[in-house]
């Protein structure tokens, strides 16, 4: 074999050798990209969850504490029949209030992934399954009694209860609190619209009992499920006041519903 061969044999197996430490070097850095955009995203996600866990939770326990004490416990029947005109307004506007503040706490959790990449992370996918749990109930025709509130509304409800505030970081979202809520029904038409007729279907929940407000025993169902995934070991809140109420169909016959 002349040496010209052999040159061209040598340079031949030099340029597959580079070609294939080329291709598995691209290989390894394809991998490590990949690997690096997944835990940005992972970490994004955990830093989500992070800043609103707490007030999703604490939004959410408000919220299926007081449909629990609706419909299983006469609270409406108790207070709104009490003859005290203060307690009565109480009743009404903070049980619309309960449920407008948690609305608010999942348009701002929607506003801040909306441009993020996170399908992939698991933790991520459960959160916003179980928040489409929440919107359902509320939407569908499917389910009967009051306090039907289309997705639209609901993300409109929840974008007026929101408001900036000064923060050590700079300006933040926030939502308003009772007293400013109320402030703003007396004062500010055009917010006060978006609750009137929930105000007035307060007295409807009360007369119609557990079996008339199906829609909102899904909806307490939702919350619950939402509280488990969110704090599943109740290092925020107790395990044992997670109680569901039971669905309509799951009731016996010879129980005793509330009923106005």
């Amino acid at each position: 074999m002349g040496p010209e061969i052999v040159i061209a044999v040598v340079s031949a197996a030099v340029a597959l050798i580079s070609v294939a430490v080329t291709y598995r070097t691209a290989l390894v850095t394809h991998r490590l990209q990949v690997e690096a955009r997944n835990r940005e995203r992972v970490e994004v996600a955990e830093d989500l969850f992070r800043r609103y866990r707490v007030p999703l939770l604490a939004s959410a326990d408000s919220l299926q504490d007081r449909l629990h004490n609706v419909l299983s416990r006469n609270y409406l029947r108790t207070y709104l029949h009490s003859g005290d005109s203060e307690t009565q307004h109480y009743v009404r506007h903070n049980t619309v209030y309960v449920l407008a503040e948690h609305l608010a706490w999942l348009e701002v959790l929607r506003r801040e992934q909306r441009f993020l990449d996170l399908d992939s992370v698991k933790s991520t996918k459960e959160l916003f399954t179980a928040i489409q749990r929440i919107h359902h109930p509320l939407a569908t025709d499917g389910l009967p009694g009051p306090f039907r509130v289309f997705r639209g509304h609901q993300r409109a409800i929840g974008e007026v209860m929101l408001h900036r505030v000064e923060s050590s970081e700079g300006p933040v979202t926030d939502v308003l609190g009772y007293a400013a809520f109320c402030h703003r029904l007396e004062t500010d038409p055009g917010f006060a619209s978006w609750f009137t007729r929930l105000l007035a279907e307060v007295d409807d929940v009360e007369a119609q009992g557990r079996r008339g407000n199906e829609r909102l025993v899904l909806l307490q169902n939702a919350l619950v499920e939402l509280i488990e995934l969110l704090d599943p070991e109740g290092e925020w809140l107790p395990l044992e006041q997670r109680e569901r109420l039971p669905r309509a169909e799951l009731i016996l016959p010879t129980s005793r519903a509330p009923n106005g």
